[in-house]
């Protein structure tokens, strides 16, 4: 049980981190004006962008895999299942199993 929470707090850190950091490279995704000219947030412009990689080509180039959020959430769910299986591993160890 514990694992499956560890989990979902992963993915949801690494998501917070991705917004973050494209709102920063790229700008005006989730922070962008209305007809008025005031910030706002858009969450519909994010969705449309964290789902943008499953549906076009050009964010697979080198230059952009920093911005895909399917080749992040791919990389960081590897790396976590590899930390997650490895023996100097003490997260997952702390509930013992009964």
């Amino acid at each position: 049980m514990i694992e499956i929470v560890i989990f979902f707090i992963f993915i949801t850190i690494i998501t917070i981190l991705f917004i973050i950091y494209s709102e920063y490279s790229v700008g005006q995704i989730l922070f962008r004006p209305d007809s008025v000219g005031k910030i706002s947030m858009n969450f519909s412009s994010l969705l449309g962008f964290l789902m943008n990689p499953f549906h076009t080509r050009h964010l697979w180039s080198l230059q952009t895999l920093d911005i895909n959020y399917a080749f992040v959430m791919i990389s960081s769910l590897l790396l976590f299942t590899l930390f997650q299986y490895s023996p100097f591993n003490t997260l997952f160890n702390v509930v013992p199993d009964i």
